[in-house]
């Protein structure tokens, strides 16, 4: 669960800003769940996560406009006008708000934590690293070459054993002479490397996080390594969540066996001209809080949301 609200999330905010020209680019979200979860909370997974694998990821680029899709909302960042904004297509609501405070917005997707866990967080111990496998593969009939970013959460105390995490980034990037070969991923390459020079990316995700005491501080040069490994066209990702202790407990037969692995994998890379209708509001839509709209993009929380009346 965890591990798609954090692969959508990431998606987003890697691809939610600046560009160079009009490109389109559309992925298949594949999501599987451990084997040895019970069947009663694999299915309400499953159920919370039907938008997010349905309309897979879509990512459309014109100028310094861009919007993309997360799980059940579409997510529309005008850098010119510095604003972005949600939309919500089946309840018709969208909400507008400056570029610069929608970090601190998305701190509405965090819960608010009791003390113990808080100090729990506290005192976390996060470490990450990247290595280039030497893996190639072909996607699209694009020659990709895999990153492996490995994130290991250790949290001290009795509960050490259960909560200890690893999450297993394995990140597809098109070769050098790909980028070559084909006008328009060095078009990506160049909008995703403006992305992670900018302080947006990062900053976004360590503001959510900011309401848990010292996790934003450890995370954003966590990040900023980990970005480090998608300075070029990112073709494929696979997200893995590993927690051995938890897994044990529940009765696996291999506690290495992931509770949650979500592959994004491209299907389309398109250079046609986009709409300028594609990034505007349609007029029967009607105005909601930003804070309300992002509930919707946290699986968790979704079963929660309200219904727009």
């Amino acid at each position: 669960m965890k591990s798609a609200f954090l692969s959508s999330l990431v998606v987003t905010l890697l691809f939610g800003h600046a560009a160079l020209a009009d490109v389109t680019m559309r992925s298949k979200l594949d999501y599987k769940l451990a084997s040895f979860l019970p069947p009663a909370a694999a299915e309400a997974m499953n159920k919370q996560l039907g938008d997010t694998v349905a309309n897979g990821v879509v990512v459309r680029i014109k100028g310094r406009r861009t919007m993309s899709n997360s799980g059940a909302l579409q997510v529309i960042t005008d850098r010119e006008k510095g604003t972005v904004t949600l939309l919500d297509p089946k309840g018709k609501r969208y909400g507008t708000c400056p570029l610069a405070e929608y970090g601190d917005k998305l701190k509405s997707l965090m819960p608010n934590m009791p003390p113990e866990a808080r100090q729990m967080f506290e005192n976390m111990k996060i470490d990450v690293k990247s290595d280039k496998t030497g893996k190639s593969d072909a996607i699209r009939n694009i020659k990709a070459e895999e990153t492996l970013v490995t994130i290991t959460l250790d949290v001290p105390g009795p509960m050490a054993a259960m909560m200890a995490m690893r999450v297993e980034m394995h990140i597809w990037t098109a070769a050098a002479q790909e980028l070559e070969r084909l006008p328009v991923l060095r078009e990506v390459a160049a909008y995703t490397a403006q992305q992670l020079a900018s302080s947006d990316t990062a900053s976004g995700m360590t503001k959510m996080f900011a309401q848990i005491p010292g996790f934003a501080d450890k995370l954003k040069p966590l990040l900023e390594q980990m970005m480090k490994g998608t300075s070029q066209a990112v073709l494929r990702t696979q997200m893995k969540m590993i927690m051995p202790g938890s897994a044990k407990m529940m009765g696996a037969a291999n506690p290495e066996e992931p509770f949650t692995e979500m592959t994004t994998d491209l299907v389309e890379l398109s250079t046609d001209t986009i709409p300028d209708s594609v990034f505007g509001v349609p007029s029967d839509y009607k105005d909601a809080p930003v804070e309300e709209l992002l509930q919707m993009m946290n699986p968790l929380r979704q079963q929660a949301q309200p219904q727009p009346k």
